[in-house]
């Protein structure tokens, strides 16, 4: 055989060997497959759409894009992360409830299951509940939450109303947003565990740090271990610093850094008779801050016509946001959620379900608003209260001349439905600063959701909305939840303008 027909023997067999980058499987055939994926995950099926993703990857591994490729594997991300929100079986609910509720009867667990009480899925034919069941029926029923094993006086409300308060008294100004300054310092620690990374091998971190922008000024970077590779721009949407880190093997893998902030709590006496619609939609973020941003804030036939159905002919934008407030505040309840990135939509399933989490009723409100043209951003990070420090989600709208106000639908429904500490009187007020003010305990990391990290994250996020916790990934895998640790401690800089309180979340 001559040496040319062996090379193009060759030729031809690396040609059939070789992967080629593919094209793309036809998108209606892609979205019917994505469609009978989902709707097994939420059925419970969680097996059978695992089989079936791997069975759409092995049948089109040569024709198929890498976008869609990288859809399909996720899924099956998708479903081990549902897996880990729902490990509680019904003998370990029973202990809890038993545990956390006075004089609780097994009769009570069936007529609450019975009417809906639990979020519970058949994972594979067996009954898991959501790992904070007994927490959540303590949020959605205040008769139930009256028999609480651990109640106590709370004395977060009474500092939150007295704080609210203060600040309204500080504004003098009517042009001014902003109030007495008060000062933190906060030290941020992410661990990964001995033995959840093999020795040697390169960590990439995000730790989340705080924004330069209106109510938060004075961020100066005291130290960092180790040295960052990177910290973003002051104003970057989802901003954070950057490590990279040699696993220690069986030795804990440490990522931290230390800072000052400064905030200024806000209070906007907005005159709605002074907002100009016509005004507001010559400004130039109107049109990007009234978009839909799928996947959760797309305005569905069910959202677009409960948007409407709430601010009825209300054509003043600000009143219209207020009556958006009014209603969640009415009619959602709070409840600890599933991970993000197991849902769809997070608006619809809020609107669906009537509950959720803070970071969730902001995109039902953001939404909400977008739909009957109100711009609505987002806003994220930590609240640092002196009592505890959680992770927390609130919005903004644009209201014309006065510019963005923050609001907290979540404070707002909260307030009204379960500060049972206040009176009638100081409850309103309190719900009324939090649609126009924000308090001085807010520690602002986002103001975009969904936002790239940069340097580039190389694999799916553990949480493809927010970002308040910190992402890590090492040898070309997501390091999830359940594979870090992290902690922010807070120093309070102002003496007794912060009282010592606990670190943890009141439910």
């Amino acid at each position: 055989m001559r040496p040319f027909a062996i090379i193009a023997i060759l030729a031809a067999t690396a040609m059939i060997l070789t992967p080629r980058e593919g094209t793309a499987m036809p998108e209606e055939d892609f979205e019917r497959a994505m469609r009978e994926i989902a709707a097994m995950q939420e059925s419970g099926r969680l097996t059978e759409a695992d089989n079936r993703v791997q069975q759409l990857l092995s049948e089109r591994h040569s024709d198929m894009a890498s976008g869609q490729r990288e859809a399909l594997e996720f899924e099956i991300e998708r479903a081990n992360r549902i897996r880990r929100d729902y490990t509680l079986t019904e003998e370990r609910l029973l202990e809890q409830l038993a545990e956390r509720i006075e004089d609780f009867s097994e009769e009570e667990y069936r007529e609450w299951l019975a009417a809906g009480k639990f979020d519970y899925k058949l994972l594979d034919g067996e009954r898991r509940f959501f790992n904070a069941s007994v927490s959540n029926l303590l949020f959605r029923n205040e008769d139930i939450r009256a028999r609480r094993a651990d109640r106590t006086e709370s004395v977060w409300q009474p500092f939150l109303h007295e704080h609210a308060m203060r600040v309204m008294e500080e504004h003098r100004h009517p042009a001014q947003d902003t109030t007495a300054p008060r000062h933190f310092r906060l030290r941020m620690t992410i661990t990964v565990p001995g033995g959840t990374v093999p020795e040697g091998r390169i960590i990439r971190c995000w730790m989340p740090f705080p924004q330069q922008i209106t109510s938060q000024s004075g961020i100066e970077l005291l130290s960092a271990s180790p040295e960052p590779e990177w910290i973003n721009a002051p104003n970057y949407p989802a901003r954070s610093i950057y490590f990279e880190q040699r696993s220690r093997g069986e030795e804990p893998t440490v990522f931290e850094a230390e800072y000052t902030l400064t905030t200024h709590p806000r209070w906007n006496p907005v005159d709605p008779d002074r907002v100009r619609p016509a005004l507001q939609r010559e400004n130039p973020y109107f049109e990007y801050f009234t978009r839909e941003q799928p996947p959760h804030v797309v305005f569905s036939p069910a959202i677009r016509e409960k948007a409407e159905e709430i601010v009825g002919d209300e054509t003043n934008p600000y009143r219209k946001a207020r009556l958006i407030y009014n209603w969640i505040s009415d009619n959602i309840q709070y409840s600890f959620a599933r991970e993000y990135s197991t849902l769809r939509n997070i608006s619809e399933y809020v609107l669906e379900n009537r509950y959720g989490d803070c970071g969730q009723i902001a995109l039902l409100f953001i939404t909400m608003c977008r739909a009957v043209d109100v711009p609505a951003r987002w806003q994220s990070g930590w609240v640092i209260y002196p009592q505890f420090r959680n992770l927390h989600d609130w919005a903004e709208i644009l209201t014309e001349p006065y510019g963005w106000i923050p609001v907290d639908p979540n404070f707002g429904l909260d307030i009204k439905q379960r500060f049972d500490a206040l009176d009638a009187a100081e409850r309103q007020e309190l719900k009324d600063f939090f649609f126009g003010g924000m308090d001085a305990y807010r520690l602002v990391i986002n103001s975009e959701h969904g936002y790239p990290h940069y340097p580039p994250k190389r694999t799916p996020r553990s949480d493809d909305v927010d970002f308040q916790r910190g992402e890590l990934e090492a040898g070309g895998e997501n390091l999830y939840f359940h594979q870090f640790r992290y902690r922010l401690d807070v120093e309070y800089l102002d003496g007794s303008d912060h009282p010592a309180g606990r670190a943890g979340e009141e439910d």
